[in-house]
């Protein structure tokens, strides 16, 4: 199985440019792949304008889904989604036409500020079982927290994913954080990063995607790109089964 991950520089707010650049790399890939976007796409962290971007993620989802569906994909990333309670970051996987799974950020990332325009979802850590394999999500600031890596670990996941906006100032983190992730659930992990100058933020880029052994595959430094890898789900086990680890 092939699976990619997309690094951008979006434009602040500017949903019809940023989709337009997500269809064209979409365009690149192998039918029956797994293929990760950026955390917050479509718009950025244009936060005094949410509300009116969260209008526009119905129909998002309706044109990734066809996407999809064409193209037998499974599809992810998150997007901003508006209830009675507020604004959430979620996360979405897309598999083969259908939404199947969602889940809003759990942790958010008070130094920028997200708690002040976003609702914080419930600390429920579920996996997604899908036509590529058992996917769990850590958006962006979440990737600190190896409690939400070991519960996904527990509950037989194999493929971590995890769109962000990363801070360039810690872009040593980012890499650190992703291999190790990978190497303590000896699970594959993708992750799909924003590079560049976003508004008045620098991103790391460092977008990758990393074996169960901590074999780095794939990797895209501060440039804009798409990247993939084969992913054998196969070898999971045999990590597995070399180092026999207690969850």
């Amino acid at each position: 199985m092939k699976a990619y991950s997309l690094q951008l520089n979006l434009e602040l707010g500017n949903i019809d440019k940023n989709i337009e650049k997500v269809l064209s790399y979409l365009k690149l890939v192998e039918k029956k792949s797994l293929v990760l976007l950026p955390e917050m796409f479509s718009c950025g962290f244009d936060n005094k304008n949410l509300e009116k971007h969260a209008k526009e993620s119905p129909g998002i989802y309706k044109l990734l889904k066809q996407i999809s569906k064409e193209n037998n994909l499974v599809i992810s990333g998150s997007l901003p989604e508006k209830n009675r309670y507020g604004i959430y970051n979620k996360a979405f996987i897309i598999d083969n036409g259908k939404i199947t799974f969602k889940r809003a950020k759990a942790k958010l990332f008070t130094p920028t500020g997200e708690d002040k325009f976003f609702r914080a979802g419930k600390n429920n850590f579920d996996i997604a079982e899908t036509t590529v394999g058992n996917l769990g999500i850590m958006i962006c600031f979440e990737l600190r927290y190896p409690n939400i890596s070991y519960t996904y670990r527990k509950k037989g996941v194999e493929i971590i994913l995890v769109p962000a906006q990363w801070g360039l100032s810690r872009k040593d983190h980012l890499e650190t954080l992703s291999k190790a992730r990978a190497i303590e659930t000896q699970s594959f992990l993708i992750l799909s990063d924003t590079t560049g100058e976003i508004g008045k933020v620098r991103y790391a880029g460092s977008s990758a995607i990393y074996s169960p052994w901590g074999e780095r595959l794939a990797y895209i430094d501060s440039e804009e790109g798409i990247i993939e890898a084969n992913i054998n789900l196969n070898e999971i086990y045999r990590v597995r089964k070399k180092i026999k680890m207690e969850f």
